[in-house]
């Protein structure tokens, strides 16, 4: 898709309004009649010829809710992503999605914050490995 900028946005309405034909001002501007129509339709629906802003939304974490985090993580570093976005969305009042508490542990570093939890079970020393051939469970 191309982007047109606002002057040539502006120039394009302003011959539409004067009565130019769509066709003659698409091709002058090297323009669309789709977005043609879709930028008539809402000049005069908000009444602004600006394009919207581009962009995207703010982080979840903030740099300054980053100690905030960090110390819900040493309180509970063996909780999943997903518990750790569930205990900030109730502590907090603030959305936050496994993602985002994924994302803001990248931007914590290396601190030693992993995904890997603790095993729940030790491993047992005396189990042996099965021989190939051998059945492991009685069927």
């Amino acid at each position: 898709m191309k982007f047109h900028s606002a002057e040539v946005r502006q120039l394009a309405l302003a011959a539409l309004e004067r009565g130019e034909p769509r066709r003659v001002v698409s091709q002058l501007f090297e323009v669309p009649l789709g977005t043609l129509d879709r930028w008539r339709r809402e000049f005069r629906q908000t009444g602004k010829n600006a394009p919207a802003p581009r962009g995207h939304k703010r982080a979840a974490f903030a740099a300054a809710d980053l100690p905030q985090l960090e110390a819900q993580l040493r309180a509970t570093p063996d909780a999943t992503l997903e518990q750790h976005a569930t205990t900030w969305r109730q502590s907090t009042q603030r959305n936050a999605s496994r993602s985002s508490v994924q994302r803001a542990l990248k931007r914590l570093g290396s601190r030693g914050w992993t995904r890997k939890k603790r095993v729940c079970a030790p491993v047992s020393a005396t189990k042996q490995p099965a021989k190939s051939g051998e059945r492991t469970s009685g069927r």
